[in-house]
């Protein structure tokens, strides 16, 4: 399977069964399970899953059939019932550049091009790698180019990814990236056009971030900086266990030491918020609004100490706000819980729709 086409926000088509978006991330598995039926979008399943701190390596499966065996028994749970799967990759294993491409190029003689920029922009040996691109289509891009997005992922990182749903039954019809995941719930349900959005996914083992300008992607890049990070200083500092250093930084109170443990995540909002900073500043343009989402999104001070940098209103993601959910199928209380950390899985599958 080649490396999908990258979303487009007018490429959405009118799906009459589900997709199911599997977000493998370095700590859990996100799953997300959507159908568009009656003119609206549906949300059919979700869930989390756990996995061993090993299972994930840099973004990278090394072990395989511990990932296939959590992702299948929380389909199972779940009663995924469609077979059609979008997964994502990110990190380590994407190499993507925005490139500004003439105009004239556009259409057949793009085919022809994207090897060469592939080659020459990415620097990879196209013989070994799945790849793709997609025209962002700026408002303000110069009249005689326009800005593509080419991107490329190792065809062994890929056949690990698929690899990892036979088990499932699932069909991984489509791999996308990560960071553009993101920014399909964003298109598809887009408020406030016209403006630039930051779209900020904190994650277990990094940070992806999608500036539109519009519902045009024009920075995209993933930070090496997650949540983990706290965990690991944690078991550093009070030599515990990897499962005891989870426990405390999703529920601090009650510990001995707080001052302590309070100062290790201080440090991370500190970084977080600085290479967030660091790339905004590189892209050189003023952000109207920051959308927070990922599984340490609600660490207590990000949202606010990101706004307090970048000077723009945050705002914690809920990709099924534009969703329809049954509510006798879906405890609320869980949705809002859960939502800010299925970002991207949500995203996966609207890709696929």
């Amino acid at each position: 399977m080649p490396f999908s086409k990258l979303h487009r926000p007018d490429s959405f088509l009118d799906g009459r069964d589900a997709v199911v978006g599997i977000d493998i991330g370095s700590s859990s598995v996100k799953v997300v399970e959507l159908s568009y039926r009656g003119g609206n979008y549906w949300l059919e399943s979700m869930g989390e899953a756990m996995l061993p701190s090993d299972a994930i390596i840099r973004k990278s499966i090394s072990r395989g059939d511990i990932v296939s065996g959590v992702i299948s028994s929380l389909v199972s749970r779940l009663g995924v019932r469609t077979k059609k799967a979008v997964i994502g990759v990110s990190g380590e294993a994407v190499a993507l550049k925005v490139v500004n491409v003439p105009r004239m190029f556009l259409g057949k003689d793009m085919e022809k091009l994207v090897p060469d920029l592939v080659r020459t922009s990415l620097r990879r040996d196209v013989s070994g790698v799945n790849y793709s691109y997609t025209p962002l289509f700026r408002r303000n891009g110069k009249s005689e180019e326009t800005q593509v997005l080419i991107a490329a992922v190792s065809k062994k990182t890929a056949q690990e990814y698929k690899s990892s749903l036979f088990s499932t039954g699932l069909r991984a019809r489509v791999i996308d990236i990560d960071a553009m995941a993101l920014s399909n719930v964003y298109t598809v349900f887009c408020r406030g056009r016209g403006q630039k959005v930051a779209l900020v996914n904190v994650g277990a083992s990094g940070t992806n971030l999608n500036v539109l300008d519009g519902t045009a992607p024009f920075v995209l890049r993933d930070i090496p900086l997650g949540g983990q990070w706290i965990t690991l200083h944690l078991m550093e500092k009070f030599k515990i266990t990897y499962e005891e250093a989870e426990r405390i930084k999703f529920s601090i109170k009650g510990y001995a030491r707080y001052d302590e443990i309070e100062s290790v995540f201080a440090d991370f909002v500190a970084r977080a918020t600085d290479e967030v900073k660091t790339v905004l500043d590189e892209a050189g343009e003023v952000i109207d609004r920051i959308i927070l989402s990922g599984g340490s999104s609600r660490i207590a001070t990000l949202a606010d100490a990101l706004g307090g940098v970048i000077g723009a209103p945050v705002e914690i993601s809920n990709p099924f706000q534009n969703i329809n959910v049954s509510d006798s199928r879906f405890d609320p209380e869980y949705i809002e819980h859960l939502a800010p950390k299925m970002a991207i899985a949500a995203g996966l599958a609207l890709r696929g729709l």
